[in-house]
């Protein structure tokens, strides 16, 4: 956990210490987004930054395949954990994906933090001489460590790696899972900062929002389902093929072009679930990113980039909720716009995508939680009072807090005269409770 916080915090400080020099900008000390800082350098600059990351990229990833030992992925060595990672190799790959989003590239930067958490810890086990089982929990728990340094979400961590990486929800799993990511949160918001990634303004949850959250859902799913076969199919040359490389950097100088219209393509995505969390575009725009930002997310893997598609997904579904929350507010009752963008990109999320799990990139231990079983009298139904909150939970409450949260208690309680159940979902939240509701 320890390590894999500090990873965060160098991993972070070297890609933004990039951003700033590359782009030209921050050097006042005043804050500026990454999408402020593209937006200001100039279409020459862009160009040329963009180029100079598809020669990072062609003949940084050709040089690891050409020389360097083979890299397994992190679930294939969760399986065989004492084989272990190539460091060096582990640690450059890293690093490049960090460089090359950092540069622009529009693919995110999950991976890098939870390869070279995980390879660290390979090299712990091995040191150690701990059994399979043993150095099976380690490296999943640095996987996540690394995940939840860089975005601040120990509990998704915590969840990441007990249902995508291990698959198991035993005591000594879970219990590991939990330390090593707030451990590894903690050491990054030392460095760091507590970062919330998103500042999404008028986000209300309400009963027209929930209906587009359900009409909304099969369209995202299937655009996940084309986004997936889609990349499936890239790059079309391999990684240790030297026509790689012109092509890297043909097509990375093509995405500067475009960036000079869409500014917002470069860096993972996050600046595009900026602009609609903020309600900082219109329908149209939001439209042109989504087709947009699934272009250059292709160009890029076709590249020979490396990276990860949590954020551009999270950016596909956010600019087609945004659009289509313009229609249905013609249509239907009026709803938050920015609510919609963050109903879409949660729901992007759910579907997985090759290398991906399934997993909804937010915090919070419970969230929605549906009562198996409520009550049925001659007013209609109602709560049976003993699944909503856990007794424990209602006991550290004043009355206030109780009366804020409408579980105030009643003078006279109300018997059933039938009770009745529910498919319902409690813990763990990430993918079942989403996709259940």
């Amino acid at each position: 956990g320890i390590i894999g916080g500090m990873v965060g915090i160098v991993l972070t400080e070297i890609m933004h210490t990039i951003q700033h020099f590359a782009y030209g900008y921050g050097s006042d000390g005043l804050y500026v987004s990454f999408r402020e800082g593209v937006s200001q350098a100039s279409p020459a600059r862009c160009i040329g930054v963009m180029a100079f990351c598809g020669v990072l990229v062609g003949l940084g990833w050709w040089l690891l395949k050409r020389y360097g030992r083979p890299q397994p992925g992190i679930k294939a060595v969760v399986k065989n954990p004492l084989a272990g990672f190539p460091f060096f190799e582990t640690v450059s790959h890293a690093l490049l994906q960090i460089i090359t989003v950092g540069l622009g590239s529009p693919l995110g930067r999950e991976v890098a933090p939870r390869e070279m958490t995980a390879a660290f810890a390979s090299v712990g086990v091995n040191r150690f001489g701990l059994s399979e089982d043993e150095a099976r929990l380690v490296i999943a728990c640095a996987s996540g460590a690394g995940l939840a340094a860089v975005y601040n979400v120990p509990l998704a961590s915590t969840l990441f790696i007990l249902e995508a990486m291990l698959g198991i929800w035993t005591q000594q799993a879970v219990a590991a899972a939990l330390l090593t990511s707030v451990t590894a949160t903690a050491v990054a918001r030392i460095g760091l900062g507590d970062v919330q990634q998103y500042h999404p303004v008028h986000l209300d949850v309400n009963i027209p929002l929930l209906w587009f959250a359900a009409a909304i859902g099969p369209v995202l799913g299937a655009t996940a389902v084309w986004f997936q076969r889609s990349a499936k199919k890239f790059p079309f040359l391999k990684r240790n093929d030297p026509k790689i490389i012109p092509l890297a950097i043909a097509l990375f100088a093509f995405i500067g072009i475009v960036s000079v219209w869409f500014p917002e393509i470069l860096g993972n995505g996050k600046a595009g679930n900026q602009l609609t969390f903020g309600g900082m575009t219109d329908w149209r725009y939001s439209l042109e990113m989504t087709a947009v930002i699934w272009f250059v997310v292709l160009l890029a893997l076709a590249a020979g980039a490396y990276g990860g598609l949590i954020t551009p997904s999270m950016m596909l579904g956010s600019t087609i909720a945004f659009a289509a929350a313009a229609a249905w507010n013609t249509f239907f009752p009026a709803m938050s716009s920015e609510s919609a963008a963050v109903i879409g990109a949660a729901g992007q999320t759910t579907t997985r995508i090759p290398g991906l799990p399934s997993i909804i990139m937010a915090d919070g231990p419970a969230g929605l939680r549906l009562a198996p079983t409520y009550g049925v009298d001659a007013d209609g139904p109602f709560s049976l009072g003993d699944s909503s909150l856990p007794a424990t939970f209602l006991e550290l409450m004043d009355d206030a807090g109780r009366e804020a949260l409408g579980i105030a208690d009643e003078p006279d309680p109300r018997e059933p005269a039938e009770i009745r159940e529910q498919y319902t979902t409690a813990i763990p939240i990430g993918t079942a409770l989403a996709q259940s509701w």
